[in-house]
């Protein structure tokens, strides 16, 4: 599929399938470092329920903005971005010992191929754009200037229809008026930086060596080691409890990427989306365990970007491409509107 046609046919809804005409309730996400089996039963259970919504309602908000058919193609990207996002973040919300609940490990392992699919094609979306297409990102932001807080807006319907809480949307909009806001002074100095920043991180995630250091980095020496402990005590405590096995309510979306299964033994490739999301694996004595990473303040002093959506540039690159997609089919239509009229 040629990119110029995807960014310009791009978006008929952010995850063709979020939305209907009632929404769900909000996902409760468990608070506090003891968790309560009875805790993530329902949590997860909310979780999976809104993760199935997105891949089967309508996407009705988006599609007052933009009237276009989507290809399959283009669906499974915006459908595993939100997916991805609502996965990444609740997961983050959760105190270590809900984190690595077996459940929890469970649905992060089986979304892993979705995660880099979605990861993967955002970065691929931005090193592909044309100056051309960034600049008329620019312009097109600069003739409306109240294009961004309408798209943010219809975005923030989108999550409120999936359950997504209402603090986290909130912080969502933060980040993505950052966002447009950079992408209306410099798309060009704005993307590279963080297609830079990605590159980096990814060749870091091909090295365990390199990831352990990463991660004792970001998270300092002291909260590695006990992030560590923590994670390896909270296991082995779900192991003593022997929890039952709770099936996945959601399918996978079929993508190039989710050829095969995660292998239980060595870490797959496929989980690269998972660490550029702020989700890092660390070896442990009951085996490989995911845990999120603590991050720094966004602009205003609006919580960790670990509170968000992750940590790092993995949720920042997603938004960007979702935001780039649908600026680039408005000023689009716009052109063929101003066209037709001549």
């Amino acid at each position: 599929m040629k990119r110029r046609s995807f960014i310009k046919t791009g978006l008929v809804t952010l995850a063709a399938g979020a939305t209907s005409n009632s929404a769900l309730s909000e996902i409760v996400v468990p608070i506090g470092t003891d968790v309560s089996q009875s805790e993530m039963t329902n949590f997860l259970r909310e979780m999976d329920n809104s993760m199935d919504r997105i891949l089967h309602a309508g996407g009705d908000y988006i599609k007052s903005l933009i009237n276009q058919t989507p290809s399959e193609t283009e669906q499974n990207f915006f459908r595993s971005s939100l997916r991805s996002l609502l996965l990444v973040g609740n997961f983050g919300s959760l105190s270590i010992k809900g984190q690595v609940h077996p459940w929890m490990q469970k649905r992060l392992l089986y979304s892993a191929p979705e995660v880099n699919y979605s990861v993967t094609t955002s970065l691929d979306i931005l090193k592909n754009m044309s100056e051309e297409s960034k600049e008329d990102i620019m312009f097109a932001l600069k003739d409306d200037p109240e294009m961004g807080d309408r798209i943010l807006e219809v975005l923030d319907l989108e999550a409120k229809t999936v359950g997504v809480p209402k603090g986290r949307r909130r912080q969502m909009r933060v980040m993505g008026k950052r966002i447009i806001r950079r992408l209306r002074h410099s798309p060009d100095m704005f993307i590279e930086e963080h297609v830079r920043k990605a590159d980096k991180l990814l060749a870091a995630c091909d090295s365990e060596k390199d990831l352990e250091h990463l991660l004792r980095l970001q998270m300092g020496e002291q909260n590695y080691s006990k992030s560590k402990n923590d994670a390896e005590k909270a296991a082995i405590q779900w192991s003593d409890m022997e929890v039952h096995d709770m099936p996945v309510g959601y399918n996978p979306i079929l993508t190039e990427t989710s050829v095969g299964k995660p292998s239980k033994k060595k870490i797959n490739p496929e989980k690269k989306g998972l660490r550029l999301l702020g989700i890092g694996g660390i070896m442990t004595a009951v085996g490989w365990l995911f845990i999120a990473i603590a991050g720094g303040t966004i602009e205003g002093g609006v919580g960790l970007l670990g509170a968000i959506l992750g940590i790092t540039v993995g949720p920042i690159l997603i938004l960007i491409a979702l935001l780039i997609i649908i600026i680039s089919s408005i000023a689009n239509a716009s052109k063929k509107q101003k066209q037709s009229g001549l």
